[in-house]
């Protein structure tokens, strides 16, 4: 008899507290030697000239709107800017970013008088405002006024075109006589005010009207940027500089965009009698973001939602390259091969299509066409959701990638695309669960990798915009491993030979501490045969069973395999998760889909490396019931809160106001951590001290800020949890500086710290992403005992944002402890009330 399913279980946080970062911030910068007079001299005659240029520039060259400037401020060989120390909120002068290569901090100024800058630099060369300290050594050390902010800069002026050249536009000599095709990064944004992002679109298109253009620049709005992608010469850029006040980057983008081209469009089962029942209404959907989709299909129609396009150039949205309507059959089907074994069916959710290319490396999928990708992705989701306004728990799958192993894009970097998907599904806090394919190993490659199958598979990296963090990256395995009985495929030989281990399709993960652990997950994604030396993909036993396009000709049934097939499975995983727990955020079924994943003994096997294994493999295949209930051995918890930047709080000052009416306290910023108490009560350790696995993820959609060619996140979070060996207090102080005795100087003292649990990927590792997860096994003994969990905060560019330093962000935590009679055991503990949960 079947076992009854159990709900998972559902908790809170149960504290939260003031919290500071045992790090700190690191060592300061060195500053450099220099005559602080004569400093100070050098610096307000550049800033006189600056001023006098600005002054002095032809009003005939600028649009009417064009009222304010963009000021480099440039450092010293050798030494770094303090950037929070170069802005000012109350002179309209703002921090625009910092160039990563060259260190130049760029200011977006309402005045070039820039005042408050020449009051730090006069104060800077005041010697009646140098403060002598005594050192620790017994040494004196003086210190100016603002010399932090002022003495590491060399030279302040408009910001001109090398000034604001990304990385790969830097490297090139433009030719003059040549058009490229420029991505250009404008002041404005869905966070800041609307009229900055309109007055730059305005300037943007008078600019092009007065060149004689009849046509725009396509555009896409990031948080403080707007995009536009525009085909100019050197010297029309140099112009469009000058002409507006809004441009604060200007990089490379492939070449030549163009017109969008429009493409025509064994013995298949008779599914004319196959009854499809629709979902219930409320039932969550499957946005596939591809080739569009077979509306009319039957094996599809009477689910299928709505059908949409990217944009109004592509004049529909059925499907003439078959591709989406093979990612619809499998993201709608579980098992379609059983479905049509029994006639019938029942769909527990929706498919909706939006159209994104016409046809695979033509039209929109041209990579001349690769400026527009971010803008019709960021079309394709918005089409899908108005075509259905109401709420709605969706899944967006989108298997449409480009390499980042082959020109014009070379480079393992963040792209815009991949901001794109960071920033859709971050959603403005709303949240939405993306899912993108990995990427499939180069075509070119496929004979290489399997005569020498997995050992090169790591050489084959993830596509665009696959890398996005807060993306959930799907890569492939396989368990396919039989050839079709017959002499047609008796030459035939196997590539993957043992079921369970990595697909030969799939690619890996890029490499470096800055990359978030990809793929999160892997799914069947098919095996690949060899015939007469030359790879054959299309084995049927070796791919998925799907619907095709040409069903109208008699060909209703069609194959998928590749990293394709993996994200429509994994697609059709995560709506099947939303059927029954429709409560959940979208953070929290990613977080279930990774946190229930699990490596096969043969992926073990091809990689020995943990390292290897992540960068192959991510956390493995998800495990179905794991993902979507309880057992009597195993007891899911999920815990959905979210954290503040920071929280404004009345503290005492710290000398005390020499007036008994002046006020006594003082605002100031604390950050918070989140702390959970998992409820493993001593009295389940009976007799037999069993063998127990613990998973802990950490799952959550961070606001992406791209600037030049890094990606950083307005607040990052990270887990931690008390070890076997540690009390309470002994973690808290080990990760809270707050928890720490205090010195005879009054400054918190370092302690002597224990260790978590020995986790599988550690924190280093899995702190690199948005979902954060690990697994540790043991001696239930090691675990018994309430065991706190807390979630810290990992400072952004939130940080740098006075109006955002409050600013709250959604998490979910997911905790599964597996053993004998857990479940029992801790369900009556999670349902009593939390009396210590502290809200902030």
């Amino acid at each position: 008899m079947a076992e009854t399913r159990l709900p998972l279980l559902r908790d809170k946080i149960t504290a939260a507290e003031t919290y500071s970062a045992p790090q700190g911030r690191g060592k300061q910068p060195p500053l450099p030697s220099l005559d602080p007079k004569a400093h100070r001299t050098r610096l307000l005659r550049q800033l006189d000239a600056l001023a006098r240029e600005a002054r002095e520039r032809s009003r005939v060259e600028r649009d009417e709107l064009a009222d304010r400037e963009l000021v480099a401020v440039r450092p010293a060989e050798g030494v770094q800017l303090v950037p929070d120390q170069l802005d000012n909120a109350r002179s309209d002068a703002r921090l625009v970013g910092v160039d990563p290569d060259t260190g130049v901090v760029l200011l977006d100024v309402a005045s070039p008088q820039l005042n408050y800058l020449r009051e730090k630099i006069e104060a800077f060369g005041d010697d009646t405002k140098a403060v002598a300290k005594f050192d620790q050594d017994g040494s004196t050390s003086v210190h100016r006024a603002s010399e932090r902010a002022i003495a590491p800069i060399n030279s302040i002026g408009l910001a001109n075109l090398d000034d604001r050249r990304g990385p790969r536009l830097r490297t090139e000599a433009l030719d003059e006589a040549r058009a490229y095709w420029f991505e250009i990064g404008c002041r404005g944004g869905y966070r800041r005010p609307e009229h900055e992002t309109n007055a730059s679109r305005v300037q943007v298109r008078r600019f092009f009207a007065q060149k004689g253009w009849s046509t725009f620049p396509d555009e896409f709005v990031a948080p403080e940027q707007i995009y536009f992608f525009a085909r100019l010469t050197p010297s029309e850029l140099r112009d469009l500089l000058v002409a507006t006040d809004c441009v604060y980057e200007a990089e490379f983008v492939s070449p030549g965009v163009r017109d969008f081209y429009l493409f025509e469009e064994g013995r298949p089962a008779d599914i004319r009698n196959f009854v499809l029942e629709p979902p219930p209404v409320s039932a969550p959907a499957v946005v596939v973001l591809d080739s569009g989709i077979a509306s009319s299909h039957p094996l599809l129609a009477r689910a299928v939602l709505s059908a949409t396009t990217a944009s109004s150039l592509i004049p529909s949205p059925e499907d003439t390259d078959g591709h989406g309507t093979k990612m619809a059959g499998i993201a709608l089907h579980h098992d379609l091969g059983s479905a049509l074994e029994r006639g019938r069916t029942r769909a527990s959710h929706w498919i909706q299509s939006s159209r994104l290319l016409v046809k695979q490396g033509t039209g929109t999928a041209h990579d001349d066409n690769y400026p527009l990708w971010p803008v019709l992705t960021v079309g394709a989701i918005n089409a899908a959701e108005a075509a259905d306004p109401g709420r709605r728990n969706r899944v967006f799958a989108m298997a449409v990638t480009r390499s980042m192993q082959e020109p014009p894009l070379a480079g393992l970097e963040p792209t815009l695309w991949s901001h794109a998907m960071d920033q859709l599904a971050f959603g403005q806090g709303t949240s939405r669960l993306l899912l993108v394919s990995a990427g499939n190993a180069r075509y070119e490659q496929w004979l290489t990798l399997s005569e020498q199958f997995p050992d090169l598979h790591l050489s084959e990296k993830i596509h665009q915009p696959a890398q996005a963090a807060n993306v959930l990256t799907v890569g492939a395995f396989t368990a396919r491993v039989e050839l079709p009985p017959g002499p047609d495929y008796a030459e035939h030989i196997l590539v993957a030979t043992r079921p369970g281990g990595i697909s030969p399709y799939t690619s890996a993960g890029l490499v470096g501490s800055e990359w978030p652990i990809k793929p999160d997950i892997v799914m069947e994604g098919g095996n690949l045969a060899t015939a007469g030396g030359l790879p054959d993909p299309t084995v049927p036993t070796l791919t998925g069973l799907t619907t095709g396009h040409r069903h109208t000709y008699g060909q209703p049934l069609a194959q998928l395999a590749m990293t394709s097939e993996a994200t429509a499975r994994a697609a059709n995983l995560a709506a099947r998760i939303w059927v029954v727990e429709p409560s959940l955020r979208p953070e929290t079924v990613r977080g279930l889909l990774v946190h229930s994943a699990s490596w096969t003994p043969e992926m073990m096997r091809q990689f020995e490396s943990t390292n290897d294994r992540l960068l192959a493999c991510g956390y493995g295949v998800p495990d179905e019931r794991l993902a979507l209930e309880c057992t009597q051995d195993r007891a899911t918890i999920v815990v959905e809160d979210e954290m503040p930047n920071g929280v404004i709080e009345q503290v005492l000052k710290k000398k005390p106001p020499k007036r008994l009416t002046t006020k006594q306290t003082e605002a100031k910023l604390r950050r918070k951590l989140k702390i959970y108490r998992l409820p493993i009560p001593t009295d389940l350790l009976s007799g037999n001290d069993e063998d127990v696995e613990l998973r802990v993820t950490l799952s959550y959609f961070a606001e992406p800020n791209k600037f030049r060619r890094s990606v950083s996140y307005g607040l990052d979070l990270k887990w931690d949890m008390q070890g076997p060996q540690e009390d309470e207090e002994e973690f808290l102080q080990r990760i809270n500086v707050w928890h720490r005795p205090t010195g005879p100087d009054g400054k918190p003292v370092k302690v002597e710290s224990k260790k978590s649990f020995n986790w599988v990927v550690g924190i280093q590792a899995r702190s690199r992403g948005t979902v954060q997860s690990d697994r540790w096994k043991g001696k239930l003994s090691a675990l018994v005992g309430d065991k706190l969990i807390a979630v810290c905060p990992v400072l952004g560019w939130w940080d740098q944002r006075k109006q955002m330093a409050t600013q709250r962000q959604r998490f979910s935590l997911i905790v599964s402890v597996v053993g004998p009679g857990v479940y029992t055991a801790i369900r009556p503990r999670i349902e009593l009330p939390v009396e210590s949960l502290v809200e902030v």
